[in-house]
């Protein structure tokens, strides 16, 4: 007769058993760190971008953009228009964050005078939304929202006030709407210096922190080199009120005329070069449609020859060391570089058509001291 054979397992020597011994060890700790982690995330905020209604010269945002709010700063704000109702700003989170407080500064207080010439916000609306990161539509689920009242501010740090939400707000979308203001200011903007997220504790409020704080800060250095482009303009035009500026496109000579009042002219071409690829003399107004570090992207309306209107985008840039434009300018001029253009006394303007990325170039203004 046959007998099946069994096979007696060992039981776990001391090596076997200090392995597992240890890793379940191990495991309450891994559990705590994955929690702490968690809970970190909910509170930590992580900018990605903001938007604005009814911002004072959206089309200048080195003024008053919404960022100006968050940068821990008392002399920067975002700043609207007073009397336009639900003016404010949202802001998109990177994260998924919940907040139960804010902490704010009402008004303007770059200084004791701004203060008193900007409008307050009296009521508040704070909304907090959901929006999946891949929905085109950007549709928002609204999580919650409430109005609040704020108090006028004492100039300074002595301005902040704390408001306790009494629930907690959740969401990666936060939303800032004013509904009411107060105040005499005879600027007729309204202002909030600084916006902070966060709970009140025993201790008093607790803000949480901006993990890409680098990043609301990178915003506004951009911001800064819009601003540049802007002063070059705003040099071009005061200049134009002599006369006409050229930009030249190598041996091509194109003559601009810019005015305060929003008018342009483009005199025909003359030079060397293809004729057939000169633009045509053309007047008409411009707009300015945005800017960004970038440049200042112009729009140009006129009326062509057979009464038709046309609008055509161009970019104007105050190119400096270190740009695509003025690195392609160095090469075009090659050796009659440092002959033609001297960059520590004067600027180098450049007029760019959007369509066509025709690129011309003025450098014989020189740089106010």
């Amino acid at each position: 007769m046959q007998f099946l054979s069994h096979t007696h397992r060992k039981p776990f020597g001391p090596s076997r058993f200090s392995f597992f011994h240890r890793h379940f060890n191990l495991l309450p700790i891994l559990l705590l760190s994955l929690s702490l982690h968690c809970q970190k995330s909910e509170t930590q905020l992580d900018y990605d971008k903001t938007q604005s209604v009814g911002q004072v010269s959206p089309e200048e945002p080195w003024r008053f953009s919404p960022e100006f709010a968050l940068d821990e700063k008392y002399g920067t704000a975002f700043c609207a228009s007073a009397k336009e109702v639900g003016s404010g700003f949202t802001i998109f989170l990177s994260n998924k964050t919940q907040f139960s407080a804010l902490q704010l500064l009402n008004g303007f207080h770059r200084s004791a005078n701004d203060l008193k010439n900007h409008d307050m916000v009296k009521k508040l609306r704070v909304s907090s939304f959901w929006m999946e990161k891949n929905d085109s539509k950007n549709k928002l689920k609204e999580d919650r929202t409430k109005d609040i009242e704020l108090t006028k501010a004492k100039f300074g740090k002595q301005g902040l006030q704390v408001v306790d939400l009494d629930s907690t707000f959740e969401g990666n979308v936060i939303r800032f709407e004013i509904l009411e203001t107060v105040g005499q200011g005879n600027t007729g903007r309204v202002c909030l210096s600084e916006i902070k997220m966060g709970e009140v504790k025993k201790e008093g409020f607790f803000p949480y922190p901006w993990v890409s704080f680098d990043k609301i800060k990178r915003t506004i250095t951009q911001f800064g080199k819009a601003e540049r482009h802007a002063y070059g303009f705003k040099q071009l035009v005061l200049a134009n009120a002599k006369g006409t500026i050229l930009f030249y496109d190598q041996g091509t000579v194109l003559p601009v005329f810019f005015k305060p009042d929003q008018t342009f002219s483009f005199s025909e071409m003359y030079g060397e070069g293809d004729p057939t690829g000169f633009l045509p003399s053309i007047v008409g107004t411009y707009t300015l449609l945005q800017s960004s570090e970038e440049g200042l992207e112009l729009n140009l309306s006129y009326f062509d020859n057979g009464g038709i209107e046309r609008n055509i985008s161009w970019i104007f840039k105050r190119a400096e060391v270190g740009d695509e434009d003025y690195e392609n300018f160095k090469t075009k001029l090659g050796t009659k570089f440092s002959e033609v253009y001297q960059p520590k006394t004067h600027f180098l303007f450049v007029l760019k058509e959007k369509e066509t990325g025709r690129t011309f170039y003025h450098y014989e203004l020189p740089i106010p001291k």
